[in-house]
């Protein structure tokens, strides 16, 4: 096998990979739909449920905080906030 060959195999591999993950983080977000709206349901009250990304690294209440703009002035009052995926 020669370079180029194993080079096009590599990069074959690594778009499938990243494919694969597509398709997952597709179907983890249908799903996270379907229980957003059992929340929403369950709670009896109108709901946001949001999944807000960074393109860096950092740690999820941060990530929220400066997505919402809260790390100045707290969150607003009438408002409940829980993060699914607090830093341990």
């Amino acid at each position: 096998m020669n370079d180029i060959d194993y080079s096009l195999k590599v990069k074959l591999a690594a778009e499938r990979d990243a494919l694969v993950l597509a398709n997952q983080v597709r179907d983890w977000t249908v799903e996270l739909r379907r229980i957003a709206a059992l929340i929403a349901a369950a709670n009896g009250s109108s709901c946001a449920v949001a999944m807000i990304s960074e393109t860096g690294e950092g740690w999820p209440e941060l990530i929220l905080q400066d997505a919402l703009r809260v790390h100045q002035h707290g969150w607003p009052p009438g408002f409940t906030v829980t993060l699914l995926n607090p830093s341990t």
